[in-house]
């Protein structure tokens, strides 16, 4: 399977960065990008109140939230969303990045209060699926739980997603569909991604042309789609999901590339992507498109 048929490389050479670590030199500049506590949204560039994008959300089936993972604020947001976006629509299902569909068995039985969060922690093998502390997202899926939302796992293995690029499309979990072709734009916002592991610039040239970039891309598009295609699922069930909201990383969501991506091309099109901002992330990226709303978190 070549997901890369087409896209030539040395294009991604040729764009801005789209994340830069913030100096102390730049960290006024880059917190007052969007100011703590209020609402920017990218395509009238105008700072909206919360209940009009409560209002706007209630509009869509899918409510995308980002995050940075080790992020306190942005999961303590995450919460208060969801806490929000439960008293508009009562009979949401949410969904997480963090977690691969074969716990899923584990994670009903969680919500049935058959566990206690420590044992389900145990039962998931956390630690193993998720590099960063369950602690950001514990009370999350307490208040799932509390409430009687249905939690779901979106992703898929790490063993999967290597059989599937290393084996072939055979490999790929059952049901599986073929991610849609990325586009161009993704293909340079991953040449940033995969340059934070500080290679020179010869290397870089070099390694963008290579089987290591070309396995991180295919990465990313098979755990793009299968979030995607989860939450399809959810949108096709019988029960008639009225709406499903994701906590998912934003670098899946950033300026569409995605899941939002993946989504489109299964035919879902009401879509709200919300990105608290983070002052890792250089103020040039905050152009329309980047997201339909972004929080000052921090």
């Amino acid at each position: 399977m070549n997901l890369l048929r087409g896209i030539c490389i040395a294009l991604c050479l040729s764009s801005p960065p789209l994340l830069a670590a913030a100096s102390d030199d730049q960290a006024h500049a880059v917190s007052s990008c969007v100011s703590p506590n209020s609402w920017l949204q990218l395509g009238s560039r105008e700072m909206v109140d919360e209940s009009s994008v409560l209002a706007q959300a209630t509009l869509n089936r899918v409510v995308l939230l980002g995050e940075h993972h080790d992020n306190q604020s942005h999961h303590d947001w995450q919460l208060r969303m969801l806490q929000a976006l439960h008293q508009q629509q009562p009979a949401l299902v949410l969904g997480l990045e963090m977690l691969p569909k074969v716990v899923q068995p584990k994670i009903e039985r969680f919500l049935r209060g058959e566990t206690t969060i420590h044992v389900f922690l145990e039962e998931v093998e956390w630690s193993r699926y998720w590099s960063f502390s369950a602690d950001y997202y514990i009370p999350l899926m307490l208040y799932a739980r509390d409430q009687g939302i249905p939690l779901i796992a979106l992703n898929i293995t790490r063993e999967k997603v290597n059989e599937a690029v290393d084996l072939g499309w055979t490999f790929a979990p059952d049901g599986m569909s073929v991610p849609a072709q990325a586009t161009r734009p993704y293909i340079r916002h991953l040449v940033m991604s995969f340059q934070r592991h500080k290679f020179s610039d010869e290397e870089l040239d070099m390694l963008v042309e290579g089987p290591a970039f070309r396995r991180f891309v295919q990465k990313q598009l098979l755990w793009d789609r299968a979030m995607a295609e989860s939450i399809h699922a959810q949108l096709d069930a019988a029960q008639k999901v009225p709406m499903v909201v994701a906590f998912i990383g934003s670098g899946h969501l950033m300026h569409g590339y995605g899941v939002p991506h993946q989504l489109q091309s299964l035919g879902i099109e009401k879509v709200m992507t919300m990105i608290p901002w983070d002052r890792h992330l250089d103020c040039r990226v905050l152009v329309k498109g980047f997201a339909d709303v972004v929080f000052g978190a921090e």
